[in-house]
């Protein structure tokens, strides 16, 4: 560790000094103190205090510091994501809540809340709690006294972490929230007694589900972040202004649709988490994509089985996720069972072991809360009134989903036609985060033999049925029935096509599902 320079120190709006710029980033004053052995231009006086060698060194603020950290972070990590909008919201109208963010594992989420906090805040402190030293001496800190904002000091000055300011211009981001029973059991009083902003997040929160838990309803604001939408892969790409503004009933020139749905084909099957679109970037590879992907399956897998203590939980784990794509491809979604039930049977008959439908219906469950897994629910005969719960199963990203498929002996018409309606099914599931829509996940319908992919309510009442196709080459016959049964109010049929309209059913590019809606009632 030769020629470690401290080139600025680091003072915050109080004017005190808080700590150093040493080798790229901010170091404490604490561990600047215990580290002068090794800072080639500081020194410990007869007092203990530190002591420039040389020049004195420039003064920086704090929050300069902090935008330097977010430049850094930026640069890095340039993926623009639309949550950052959520998040702003929060800090401007909710920031009497506890933000609980929401979201699978790789997916961002500390990253862009580190972009966030490093944009808006001055006093930063972010605690992973997955590493075993910081989450036990946290714990150890808040059982030993009934002051929460005592304990946070405590657990600061004992981690050489800068000393806590308990002040609206502080924020405290409790990373992987779900690895502390005690911690999380604590959120409600936190939230009462702090003035500071919090945050938590959690990945695998299937743990969460534990009686040892308790929901700390009312005092949290629940925000849900996931893989990255079309539309950001398309920021990503250069095109997202052409997505928003292409005409969706043809008008637009030939070109901008022909760039938009090659672009969707490479989406559907890398899909949105960020190491992949990176690895597309960089490479330009769909073979590459799906190296990254298995790995990320890999790692769910592990992590996943690591919370459970029987060992055939990775041998259910893996023939879940075949399981899961299977039954999307082979069943169709009537009402008579939950497709959780076809899942169990189809993994109790793929392995040699023993395995009870309740240690599937565990891995189901655990897959749902950690969003590998989303359920769609049922509007049974038409009827918004009839409502089933989890008819069907969807993946919440198209990349793990074609990764999925390339495990099974489907064949591939079946598998495109599977990861289009996937695409609508994550497209659309979105949307149940706005105020556009009513209810808390996408549906899908039945009428007598009839079955149609989605059906969407808004605010306003209005349904909307929505077919996809691979191909346009058949009739929407289900759709066509819903419209003239009254079922639906407008009628969608998605796909490989410029739009227009025919039959009374108005046709859009399959890459515009979900980011387009409302759609227009008519063709202006």
């Amino acid at each position: 560790m030769d020629n470690i320079k401290a080139i600025a120190q680091i003072k915050n709006t109080q004017n005190k000094l808080v700590g150093y710029w040493i080798d790229e980033r901010f170091i404490t004053r604490e561990e600047a103190s215990e580290n002068c052995d090794v800072i080639e231009n500081l020194v410990l006086d007869a007092n203990g205090q530190i002591e420039f060698v040389g020049d004195v060194l420039p003064v920086w603020t704090l929050r300069e510091v902090n935008q330097r950290n977010y430049q850094k972070l930026v640069k890095k990590n340039g993926l623009s994501r639309e949550i950052q909008t959520q998040l702003e919201v929060w800090k401007k109208e909710k920031n009497d809540y506890v933000l609980y963010l929401l979201g699978a594992r790789q997916i961002g989420k500390t990253t862009e809340i580190q972009k966030f906090v490093y944009q808006h805040y001055e006093n930063i402190l972010y605690l992973d709690l997955s590493i075993d030293q910081l989450r036990n001496s946290l714990e150890q800190c808040m059982q030993r006294t009934t002051n929460i904002a005592f304990a946070i000091a405590n657990f600061c000055r004992q981690n050489r972490r800068m000393a806590f300011e308990d002040n609206e211009d502080t924020v405290l981001v409790l990373d992987e929230i779900q690895e502390s029973v005690v911690i999380y059991n604590m959120i409600r009083q936190m939230q009462k007694e702090l003035r500071c902003h919090m945050i938590v997040t959690g990945s695998y929160l299937g743990k969460t589900i534990n009686s040892h838990y308790f929901k700390p309803a009312g005092n949290v604001w629940y925000v849900e972040m996931l893989p990255l939408s079309f539309a950001e892969f398309c920021a990503a790409f250069g095109c997202r202004e052409l997505l928003f503004q292409i005409d969706i009933f043809g008008k637009s020139p030939i070109e901008d649709y022909q760039t938009l749905y090659q672009w969707y084909q490479v989406y559907i099957q890398i899909g949105g988490y960020p190491a992949v679109v990176n690895e597309y970037k960089k490479s330009r590879k769909i073979a590459n994509c799906l190296e990254v992907l298995q790995k990320l399956i890999q790692t769910f897998t592990d992590e996943s089985a690591a919370y459970f203590s029987d060992d055939k939980c990775r041998m259910i784990f893996e023939n879940v996720y075949k399981a899961a794509f299977t039954m999307i491809a082979n069943e169709k979604k009537g009402t008579s069972s939950k497709d959780i039930q076809k899942v169990a049977d189809f993994v109790k008959d793929s392995t040699k072991e023993n395995v009870s439908r309740k240690e599937v219906h565990q891995a189901i469950a655990w897959l749902k809360y950690s969003r590998i897994l989303g359920g769609c629910d049922l509007y049974n005969q038409g009827k918004i009134s009839d409502l089933l719960n989890e008819r069907r199963f969807y993946f919440m990203d198209c990349g793990i989903a074609n990764c999925i498929a390339h495990m099974t002996p489907i064949d591939n018409a079946t598998v495109a036609g599977i990861l289009t309606e996937n695409f609508a099914y994550t497209e659309l599931y979105r949307l149940y985060q706005t105020e556009y829509v009513k209810g808390d996940k996408p549906c899908c319908s039945v009428y007598d033999n009839y079955e149609l992919d989605f059906m969407i309510v808004d605010q306003e009442d209005k349904r909307y049925g929505i077919e996809v196709k691979t191909s346009n080459a058949k009739e929407p016959i289900s759709l066509l029935i819903f419209l003239s049964q009254n079922m639906v109010d407008e009628g969608y049929l998605a796909g490989k096509t410029k739009g227009g309209v025919r039959k009374e059913i108005y046709s859009i590019p399959i890459y515009t599902v979900g980011c387009r809606f409302p759609y227009p009632s008519k063709i202006s």
